[in-house]
């Protein structure tokens, strides 16, 4: 279950149904502290009239909630190492490299998007998270005070982040009708100078030079016990 949830979409049910292991077994790992339980923000389907009955897929449509580690070591660990039991007691161990390098990027991916939503928890002073329903996915969703979201996307990849990608977002966004105040694009590799030329006031662009000075401030305010604030 546990290599199952660190390889897959981090679906609950999803996981569960890999193993001979259950739910009270689930729930034992999030009461010890080794996963925690994302909840679903999605709302199930609704008639649009009274006497309408919905679609037998929907009628069937359950909700699905996920779940993540508390460490990226144990993510690592069950995404790697274990798989690899038998390989490392043979002593092959140029084949564990190469199984973990083949797919690091993978994993290093969700850890950036991790640490992108904690930045935005940090600048806008409200939590977040991903945001899943059977039509679309979101990296990030902060609800604001003022009923309005922020709403962001992640890039761990080696080529620029273009207009699409921004695109692709508000179109996501309004297929299932958020109010957002701002979009936020991350970057590993910065952004195409079409985004940079047209992009719009409530569009928020960060790249490695960010994080560097978040992490940096982020110190400093733990050193000092100030109160953590980023300026917009």
């Amino acid at each position: 279950m546990l290599s199952a949830l660190a390889t897959g979409d981090r679906k609950i049910d999803s996981a569960i149904k890999k193993t001979t292991l259950g739910y009270q077994n689930f729930e034992e790992l999030v009461q010890k502290g080794s996963l925690l339980k994302e909840l679903s923000r999605e709302q199930l389907p609704k008639k649009s009239r009274p006497k309408q009955k919905l679609k037998k897929e929907l009628r069937r449509y359950r909700i699905q909630h996920k779940a993540k580690f508390t460490t990226p070591f144990h993510r690592f660990w069950f995404r790697y190492i274990y798989p690899s039991k038998e390989l490392i007691e043979a002593k092959e161990y140029d084949k564990v490299l190469e199984f973990i390098l083949s797919d690091l990027e993978n994993f290093v991916s969700y850890t950036f998007e991790e640490l992108c939503s904690e930045m935005l928890e940090d600048r806008f002073g409200q939590k977040g998270g991903s945001y899943w329903d059977r039509r679309v996915e979101l990296d990030i969703l902060i609800d604001l005070p003022n009923g309005k979201k922020v709403v962001g996307e992640c890039k761990w990849k080696n080529s620029k982040i273009c207009k699409k990608v921004f695109t692709s977002l508000q179109k996501k966004c309004q297929l299932i009708g958020l109010d957002v105040e701002y979009y936020a694009l991350f970057s590993k590799s910065s952004f195409s100078n079409e985004l940079l030329k047209s992009r719009p006031k409530n569009l928020l662009l960060f790249d490695l030079e960010d994080f560097k000075e978040w992490s940096e401030e982020k110190a400093y305010k733990k050193r000092e016990k100030v109160p953590y604030s980023f300026e917009f």
